[in-house]
């Protein structure tokens, strides 16, 4: 009975996939519920909806603290696995939704692929035991384990949706990161997205991040705050693609020394993250015409007109889609994954070969 089940939804003409995404700066989960028919370039898709739930204050400095060796053991990261991905079924519950399978990422607490390792939580059988229904997880680990960097692993939903040639699809979220589209594909992160911004001002703030980047437009920005910030970055943006990045890097140890409580200095730290995707742009892609920005990044007015002052047109998404692409992305890898499709693309990650990404918890 239940493989009979399962063979049903693999021969599925269309399929409904439930898309869980919890990005590095786990203020909560993103959930797409998106209707798919057919596969890779000749896929379609419609989004059926789309929510974002907020964690619980306390929660949320919890998952943070997993991330940080110095605060975290083993046991830690142990019960959070557990916490998260039940704390995440009981949100999905509650929308009372009906789907066919999941797409889940996880929550990314260390991401390492210079030694070609990366750990997300959330465990999925918690998900797929509490829901019902079958779990598609784990998408960067094959990546890794032939040799990739496991990211971007966004830029597989970007080449099969975006065909304009000479396009840069841009996401910030708490790391930046750009795929580049023109007949063959090219990701990479960039560096910081929202992450140091947030920081900087739950800090000396007390407030969750800089709204429209209404702060950051009462301060100018400071020479030489932005010059130890870029010599701090030196050796990531000398790195040449593929390349990945995360939080065990641009934490508070990154910001050490810089002045508290100033508007000059958050002016400079959202012109930074600007720039530094500008220099990633200018040094490793070809000519690019037009950024398409996605993530909660999107809606900082300062961090689009800088980027617009490096002489790009910044094009914005529906508000909706540009929430959402991340979560869509789960749902369209979960979708190949049961078509049976190689998801990673070597050029982008620098694995041996294309693979199928991701693995499978079923709820029997």
């Amino acid at each position: 009975m239940y493989w009979s089940t399962f063979l049903e939804l693999l021969n599925r003409k269309e399929r409904i996939i439930l898309g869980l995404m919890s990005g590095t700066s786990a203020d909560g989960l993103d959930i797409a519920v998106v209707s798919f028919s057919g596969s890779a370039r000749q896929t379609t898709f419609k989004l059926l909806d789309f929510r974002s739930i907020d964690y619980p204050e306390a929660f949320k400095e919890r998952i943070i603290k997993t991330y940080d060796p110095s605060s975290s053991s083993v046991r830690d990261v142990t019960l959070m696995n557990f916490e998260i991905a039940r704390l995440h079924a009981d949100m999905v519950k509650d929308l009372k939704i009906k789907v066919d399978a999941i797409g889940y990422h996880g929550q990314t607490v260390y991401h390492m692929p210079q030694e070609k390792a990366t750990l997300q939580i959330g465990e999925a059988d918690v998900l797929a035991v509490e829901l019902g229904v079958p779990v598609i997880h784990s998408f960067r680990t094959k990546d890794m384990a032939l040799g990739g960097q496991g990211a971007p692993i966004t830029s597989y939903f970007d080449w099969v949706f975006f065909r304009k040639p000479r396009t840069v699809v841009l996401n910030i979220g708490g790391i930046a990161n750009v795929t580049y589209i023109d007949g063959k594909v090219l990701a990479f992160d960039t560096g910081p997205g929202n992450c140091l911004i947030d920081l900087y001002v739950k800090k000396n703030f007390n407030l969750e991040y800089d709204k429209n980047g209404d702060l950051a437009t009462k301060g100018k920005i400071d020479p030489q705050i932005l010059e130890k910030l870029i010599e701090r970055d030196r050796d990531y943006l000398n790195r040449r693609p593929p390349k990945t990045t995360g939080r065990e890097w641009y934490n508070d140890e990154f910001l050490k020394g810089l002045p508290t409580k100033d508007y000059d200095t958050l002016r400079t730290l959202t012109h930074f993250t600007a720039f530094s995707i500008h220099e990633n742009i200018e040094r490793y892609l070809p000519r690019v015409e037009r950024i398409y920005v996605f993530g909660g990044g999107a809606f900082n007015k300062v961090i689009l007109e800088d980027l617009r002052s490096f002489g790009y047109k910044v094009l914005i998404p529906t508000k909706t889609f540009a929430k959402a692409r991340e979560a869509i992305s789960m749902a369209l890898l979960a979708n190949d994954f049961l078509n049976g499709l190689a998801t990673n693309i070597p050029t982008v990650t620098g694995a041996k070969r294309p693979a199928v990404l991701g693995k499978i918890a079923l709820p029997w």
